[in-house]
């Protein structure tokens, strides 16, 4: 059984738009969708309620991501097999029909792997907005290859440093070896990461599947220039802040070696204070 995880909050439109390609899939008989409802106001709680074939669960309202992805672990210890794999997926992508049985073919092949999925836009002429993460925790810098497509135009998967939860495939029994999220430290940005950070440490190689791609409307270019007109508080203490300090600090612990971990404090005080060294870490 593949367990499709979807935390959602509000967009009910886009809600029903990934739910549609989930039903469309090939291998739907061995999918069973669980959509996590944090506490959402636009009608995405009286729809689920009529969707016979989608378990939901009902959030706080103050889960964010990390949080209603862990809620749904918690449901999955009870009734998941150690056999049974876990994909984590969003609700502002689309897939095409082969997108599942694509990666899932491909975790079986690779196995012990984690497998994510390049982005691809919606465009008619969809380009890929995101390949592989290079983590280089001694700059604190996370870096899509993007910018090195070229060299990656022949590969069908490569290697990743981390992964994005806007489609990747786990073993169940490798996420209860990690047990689940950290949404306490990590419940928003970043907890996708570094849960793909502690799957590599419990024996899982972490890739990406260049042809096997989620789609997305989302324009990251747009999204990082709004990011930078937030004030500074609410970057490092706003839970939901793609800055927030609590989250990047447990990041970039759990990606450092000893002598990393040894010098992060020390790091983090020269990058806050030296413009443009490092990752503009907040």
């Amino acid at each position: 059984m593949i367990y499709v995880v979807i935390p959602v909050f509000n967009r009910l439109e886009k809600t029903k738009s990934i739910v549609s390609c989930l039903r469309e899939q090939t291998a739907k008989d061995f999918i069973h969708t669980i959509i996590i409802d944090d506490g959402s106001t636009d009608g995405t709680r009286e729809w689920l309620i009529e969707q016979n074939d989608i378990k939901t669960i009902k959030g706080t309202g103050n889960l964010l991501w990390g949080g209603a992805v862990n809620l749904a672990f918690n449901y999955l210890e009870k009734i998941a097999n150690y056999t049974d794999w876990v994909l984590l997926i969003n609700n502002d992508v689309i897939i095409e029909k082969n997108y599942i049985k694509n990666l899932f073919n491909l975790a079986k092949k690779y196995y012990p792997a984690a497998i994510g999925s390049a982005i691809k836009n919606c465009n008619k002429t969809p380009e890929i907005t995101s390949l592989t993460i290079k983590v280089d925790t001694w700059n604190l810098q996370i870096n899509d290859e993007l910018k090195n497509k070229k060299k990656y135009q022949s590969f069908d998967i490569a290697e990743s440093d981390v992964l994005s939860g806007r489609g990747v495939i786990y073993p169940f029994e490798k996420i209860k070896q990690c047990g689940g999220m950290r949404p306490k430290l990590l419940p928003h940005y970043y907890s996708d990461y570094e849960l793909s950070l502690r799957a590599k440490k419990v024996g899982l190689k972490l890739l990406v599947s260049l042809n096997n791609c989620v789609f997305s409307e989302e324009d990251f270019m747009k999204k990082k220039a709004e990011r930078k007109k937030e004030k500074f508080l609410t970057k490092l203490l706003v839970r939901k802040s793609s800055s927030y300090f609590v989250a990047k600090i447990a990041f970039w612990i759990q990606a450092s070696d000893w002598l990393g971990l040894i010098t992060l404090p020390f790091r983090i005080i020269i990058f806050m204070i030296i413009p443009n060294r490092g990752s503009k870490l907040f």
